[in-house]
């Protein structure tokens, strides 16, 4: 299965962007404007078991997608996978690392299957690994802009 990684140095506590990530009103914030991400239904900060329901466009067609929260590790792991959406398969892993008490590691690991049908003739395994980071790039913009305050 392809994977994408990525990771990035926050200037903030692991307790505080790991509470950032878990919050689904925050998801908008990070993602490009062009995706005009919607968080359609969440609770407020996600558990174990929580499922988000996002809106938005990508790769010129409106789409809709469920991911659930596998597996939750305070302050230090969170794992989403896609329940419905685009992707024939879609797993996303954030391990966070306390480098000191103002500075955070975060590594993303992203496995995938790109989408069946019509859709996949174009968007193939090289094409979502190019979207995936500039999409990781406009993300860790964002959050050393909003978390380094």
């Amino acid at each position: 299965m392809p994977q994408f990684t990525d990771s990035v140095l926050i200037p903030t506590a692991s307790a505080v962007l790991f509470h950032f990530l878990r919050t689904p009103a925050n998801l908008p914030l990070l993602a490009p404007p062009e995706l005009h991400l919607e968080v359609v239904a969440a609770p407020p900060v996600l558990e174990l078991g929580s499922r988000v329901e996002l809106k938005g466009r990508r790769w010129g067609m409106a789409q809709r997608s469920v991911v659930e929260i596998t597996a939750l590790e305070i302050d230090q792991l969170l794992i989403e996978e896609q329940h419905a959406g685009p992707f024939r398969q879609w797993k996303h892993v954030y391990r966070l690392e306390a480098v000191d008490a103002n500075r955070t590691q975060l590594d993303d690991e992203v496995t995938f299957e790109p989408p069946g049908g019509m859709l996949g003739l174009v968007v193939t395994a090289a094409f979502v690994q190019r979207d995936l980071t500039v999409f990781f790039q406009h993300r860790n913009r964002r959050l050393l802009e909003l978390l380094s305050r």
